[in-house]
């Protein structure tokens, strides 16, 4: 088998021809990238928030099934998990991001009202103090600078250093992710912020909304299934989900075209040679295969959700379409603007660690 090379090779053309025109479909949405010259139906911002909300429900329908009187369903139980977790980081992630920047309705208003209630049923920071943060700091040229809310996460929060070398990098973010003094401390700052934040409002709204949640848990006697079906999703795994998510949304650097880049959830096909025997051939597709569904799958439903496989084209162009912009981009490149990307969320967070290796902590 011949050496692959994701960065010289035109690897999402490798990967069409490696696939069914059936699957083509669902390896654009899983890549985030469209093949050159392919034509794909633009979605709407209606059908995103819909189908995001459906599979929240879903999971938490999926997951209250999943316990019976005499046992518990494990399959529907992670069924529920993955639905649970995927729809509230991608409520959070991707579409409280675009209410910030007032791209899922034409009014400021429901985009405010919207913002608000994900912050609230997530229990992160107040919309309207995230709002100020992200498009005042985070988009201008303190990006990557104390008071950066990415700046704040990873050196705060989770006790980065600039100039740390890549391989102690590694060993932190694996301790980071495992410690129950880090997920303490953040829920702990999750809650402070949902009930006791500078914003009475929503402060009244967050506590009349989980005492109407606590008083119905209590009155069904759901409190198990309350917290597999939803605070456990919500806690340690949205922590370790946003974890991974802030190690590889923008790299350290002095050029703005290099902070942001693409992440392409995908990776090269393996490529033979005439003398590879029919054993070799077979593993190494079926190892491509493992790796699309138990790597690169779980990272698009769990960690990059949305458009965060090109976040390098919403910081370029903040207010467009975000939920076609994985197209928009495509479209751009194939007319000749350059953007960088990695291939695999493991190649991106060894980037960042690279870059973070290279700033003089003076």
């Amino acid at each position: 088998m011949l050496p692959q090379n994701n960065l010289h090779s035109d690897t999402r053309k490798r990967i069409d021809q490696m696939i069914r025109p059936e699957l083509r479909f669902f390896f654009t949405w899983l890549i985030g990238k469209p093949c050159h010259g392919e034509t794909v139906r633009r979605k709407t911002v209606g059908e995103d928030l819909i189908s995001t909300l459906f599979i929240l429900i879903f999971g938490v329908v999926v997951g209250y099934s999943a316990f019976t009187e005499n046992c518990v369903n494990l399959l529907a139980l992670s069924i529920s998990w993955v639905c649970v977790l995927s729809s509230t980081r991608k409520l959070r992630l991707t579409i409280e991001h675009a209410c910030s920047h007032n791209a899922v309705f034409s009014h400021r208003f429901w985009n405010k009202a919207l913002g608000e209630f994900i912050s609230i049923l997530t229990l992160t920071l107040p919309f309207r103090e995230y709002q100020k943060n992200h498009t005042k700091v985070h988009h201008s040229h303190h990006i990557l600078t104390p008071g950066d809310e990415t700046y704040n996460f990873l050196f705060l929060n989770v006790g980065f250093r600039l100039g740390m070398k890549v391989d102690e990098a590694w060993k932190h973010l694996i301790k980071t992710a495992f410690s129950p003094t880090f997920h303490c401390r953040q829920l702990y700052s999750r809650i402070k912020s949902a009930f006791c934040s500078h914003y009475p409002t929503h402060n009244l709204i967050s506590l009349a909304f989980w005492l109407s949640i606590i008083v119905g848990v209590g009155i069904t006697h759901s409190w198990q299934m309350f917290f597999w079906i939803w605070v456990l999703p919500l806690s340690l795994f949205f922590e370790v989900s946003s974890l991974l998510r802030q190690c590889v949304e923008h790299k350290f650097g002095n050029i703005p075209e290099e902070i942001t880049s693409a992440i392409f959830c995908g990776e090269e096909p393996p490529v033979f040679n005439h003398s590879d025997s029919i054993w070799v051939k077979v593993l190494g597709v079926t190892r491509w295969w493992m790796r699309v569904f138990f790597y690169h799958l779980p990272v698009r439903l769990l960690i990059l959700t949305g458009d965060s496989p090109v976040h390098d084209y919403h910081h370029k162009r903040p207010g467009n379409d975000w939920v076609n912009a994985h197209i928009d981009r495509q479209a751009e490149v194939e007319a000749g603007v350059s953007y960088a990307h990695s291939w695999g969320l493991l190649e991106a967070i060894d980037k960042t660690f690279e870059s973070l290796s290279t700033i003089s902590p003076d």
